[in-house]
C-alpha cells in the first residue's frame, strides 16, 4: 500500500534538492525528500566552493570554433571527450555547437544574471538558521591570466559583466602579489570578483542544510527512487518496493534527472559534465586567501578545510564511465607551478557528475506536459551557487505563486 509523501516529494538531496525542500517547507508544505544519502556522489560535494556572482557564461561561446581542433584531439585540458560514448549525446553536441555565438552568449548571460545576482543572499538565508554561516566567506574569486593576449580575449566577458552590474577589479604587477602573496608564477593580469563567496567545505554546507530540514520537521527517505509516474491527480514514487504518493513532485536529481525525464517521454538534450578534485597539503609560505582560477592552466585552487582543493576542467562522459584522471593529473602539475603545494591528502581523486544543458541554462519550472511536476536540474558547474535561489523559485511555484523573477528562459519548453 502506498504511503503518503505529504504535500510535495523532492527527488534528489544535493544542493538544489535540499534547497527546494527547505523552501517548500518554509512555505508551510509537508515535504518528503528522497535521496540515497551518498554524500560523496553529489556534484555539490566536490566543487571549488564558489558562490559566484560573475558566472554568467555558458561553456559554449564564440571561442568554441577557434578551439575546436584542440577539443577534438583532446589537447585542451579544459575539455576532454570520451569518444566511444559521444553518439549518446549527439543532440546535445549539435545544440552546443549551435549556441557557440555571441548572441546566444548574451542571451544566456541575461538569464543567468537573474540567478547569480541573488545567489549569495539566498545562501545566507539558509546558512544563518542552519548555523553554517561560518563556512562561507566573501573575499571574492581571482581569475588569473598568464598573458596580455589571454586577458584581452576575455574583454567581451568583462563588458557583459558591466552591463549587468557585476563588480570586478583588474589587478596587475605588485598589487597582484600583494593580494595573493602565495602566487609563485608571474601573471600578466588578474581580475578580482569581490561579490563572489567561497565555501570552505561544500559537503558540510549541504549537510547543514539537510540537518536544518530535519530539525524543522522534514522527512528523508534514504533510498533511490526507481520509478516516478503520474496516477490520477497524484504522483507515485517507487523506492525499494515501497510506494509514496504526493500531489506534487520536484525533480532535482542532477545528472540522474535524465533517466526520469526520458521515462516520462521527454527528450531533453542533457549531458554530464564530469569533474575531478584532489586535496593537497599547503606548502611553505603564505596561505591562499580565496579561490583562484588559473585560466592558462585550466584549473582552480580553493582553500578548504581539507587542504588546498585542485579542481579539473570538464570531461564529457556518461555517468557509468570509469574515472579517467588525465585532467586532474595535468591540473595538479600546473597547480604546483602556481602555488607551493605539499603532498596529496586524498588516496585518490574525487569525481562528480554535473547535469549540463547545451545552452548553459538550468531547467527550472513546471513540466510542459505534466501538471504538478516541477523541474530543477541542469545547473552545470554553478549548481552550488544557484541551488538556494532555485529553491526559492520552486517553493513559490509549488504554492501556485508567480516566480520572483522571469524564469521563461529556464523553461523545459525551449527544447
Amino acid at each position: 500500500m502506498a504511503q503518503s509523501a505529504g504535500d510535495a516529494l523532492v527527488v534528489g538531496g544535493g544542493i538544489v534538492g535540499i534547497s527546494c525542500a527547505l523552501s517548500a517547507q518554509e512555505r508551510g508544505l509537508d515535504v518528503l525528500l528522497c535521496d540515497p544519502g551518498e554524500a560523496r556522489r553529489r556534484a555539490s560535494y566536490g566543487n571549488a566552493g564558489c558562490i559566484s556572482r560573475s558566472s554568467l557564461f555558458p561553456m559554449s561561446g564564440p571561442g568554441l570554433w577557434r578551439n575546436l581542433p584542440k577539443y577534438l584531439l583532446n589537447r585542451d585540458p579544459g575539455l576532454r571527450l570520451r569518444y566511444r560514448k559521444l553518439p549518446r549525446i549527439a543532440p546535445w553536441i549539435a545544440a552546443f555547437m549551435k549556441a557557440a555565438n555571441m548572441r546566444a552568449l548574451r542571451r544566456a548571460a541575461t538569464a543567468l544574471d537573474r540567478l547569480t545576482s541573488r545567489a549569495f543572499d539566498a545562501h545566507m538565508h539558509l546558512a544563518n538558521p542552519a548555523d553554517a554561516a561560518g563556512l562561507i566567506k566573501r573575499q571574492g574569486m581571482l581569475r588569473l591570466y598568464r598573458t596580455e593576449a589571454s586577458f584581452h580575449k576575455a574583454a567581451h566577458e568583462r563588458e557583459i559583466l558591466l552591463e549587468h552590474g557585476a563588480k570586478f577589479e583588474v589587478i596587475e604587477g605588485d598589487a597582484l602579489h600583494e593580494l595573493e602573496p602565495a602566487l609563485k608564477r608571474p601573471f600578466a593580469k588578474g581580475v578580482l570578483y569581490p561579490e563572489t563567496g567561497s565555501v570552505s567545505d561544500p559537503g558540510a554546507l549541504v549537510e547543514a542544510y539537510r540537518k536544518l530540514f530535519i530539525e524543522r520537521g522534514g522527512r528523508i527517505a534514504q533510498l533511490t527512487v526507481e520509478e516516478l509516474r503520474p496516477e490520477g491527480d497524484e504522483w507515485v514514487a517507487c523506492l525499494a518496493g515501497d510506494e509514496f504518493r504526493a500531489r506534487q513532485v520536484v525533480l532535482a536529481a542532477g545528472g540522474w534527472s535524465h533517466a526520469f525525464t526520458r521515462a516520462l517521454g521527454y527528450r531533453f538534450p542533457l549531458a554530464v559534465e564530469r569533474g575531478y578534485h584532489l586535496h593537497l597539503a599547503p606548502g611553505e609560505g603564505p596561505p591562499l586567501n580565496r579561490p583562484i582560477h588559473d585560466s592558462g592552466g585550466y584549473h582552480m585552487l580553493a582553500p578548504m578545510r581539507q587542504g588546498v582543493r585542485v579542481t579539473s576542467g570538464v570531461e564529457l562522459a556518461p555517468l557509468s564511465a570509469p574515472p579517467d584522471t588525465t585532467q586532474i593529473d595535468a591540473a595538479v602539475r600546473e597547480a604546483r607551478g602556481t602555488l607551493a603545494l605539499g603532498a596529496p591528502l586524498d588516496n585518490e581523486p574525487w569525481m562528480g557528475a554535473r547535469p549540463s544543458t547545451p545552452d548553459g541554462l538550468p531547467v527550472i519550472g513546471e513540466a510542459p506536459r505534466h501538471r504538478r511536476l516541477f523541474f530543477a536540474f541542469g545547473h552545470g558547474h554553478i549548481g552550488l551557487s544557484n541551488g538556494p535561489i532555485t529553491g526559492q523559485v520552486i517553493g513559490d511555484l509549488l504554492l501556485g505563486r508567480a516566480a520572483p523573477f522571469d524564469i521563461a528562459p529556464f523553461s523545459a519548453a525551449r527544447f
